[in-house]
């Protein structure tokens, strides 16, 4: 994708946001967005060449988080029994990232876990959201920083590091300092915390 929106930023109160970002996403665009934890890197989780594009920019590899917008995405992309559904759903709608067996042909595997599982997220926030639902399909949700630095939650901060890496910043203002949030990863009958 071309350079046009790049160092670009937009209120995330803006009526044209949720379009811009949809549409830098549609064409393989990297975006970064709030949520009610951190800001995140998006792309198209379904799209390779923009994963790749995000592992660069974060100098790293490996499994990628997802963002999506309900439990009926939810339950669609993972293989859960019914019992594994209700444990999911309760701890989804904490506003943990939990780590679930993943179903093929929904995100690109080089995102998802040596042993087929993705982590996914619904935030206490309505950008990516909303966002998701326009897309009908997930982004990727992995804090703005390099591999093993400290996420970056202050506008300017993310702006002078990574400002010609992304496409378009949703601002939001600065956010308060954050961890991110707690991974948990599903077990048969019970989860086990990777990150509190």
């Amino acid at each position: 994708m071309d350079n046009f929106y790049s160092s670009n930023r937009i209120s995330v109160s803006n009526p044209n946001a949720i379009q811009e970002a949809k549409i830098i996403v549609q064409n393989g665009g990297t975006i970064v967005y709030p949520t009610d934890t951190l800001y995140g890197f998006g792309v198209d989780a379904t799209n390779e060449k923009a994963i790749n594009n995000l592992n660069h920019i974060k100098k790293r590899t490996g499994p990628i988080s997802i963002l999506i917008n309900n439990l009926e995405m939810a339950f669609t992309i993972s293989k859960l029994s019914s019992k594994q559904k209700k444990m999911v759903a309760e701890q989804l709608q904490s506003s943990n990232t939990v780590i679930v067996p993943l179903k093929t042909g929904f995100v690109h595997p080089i995102i998802s876990g040596q042993d087929e599982t993705i982590g996914l997220r619904i935030p206490n926030h309505n950008f990516g959201i909303d966002l998701v639902s326009q897309l009908g399909k997930p982004i990727t949700t992995t804090s703005v920083n390099h591999s093993g630095m400290p996420p970056l939650n202050k506008v300017d901060d993310i702006m002078e590091l990574f400002g010609s890496s992304f496409d378009l910043l949703i601002d939001a203002g600065d956010l308060p300092p954050s961890k991110g949030s707690k991974v948990i990863k599903l077990k048969e009958t019970h989860f086990e915390i990777i990150r509190k």
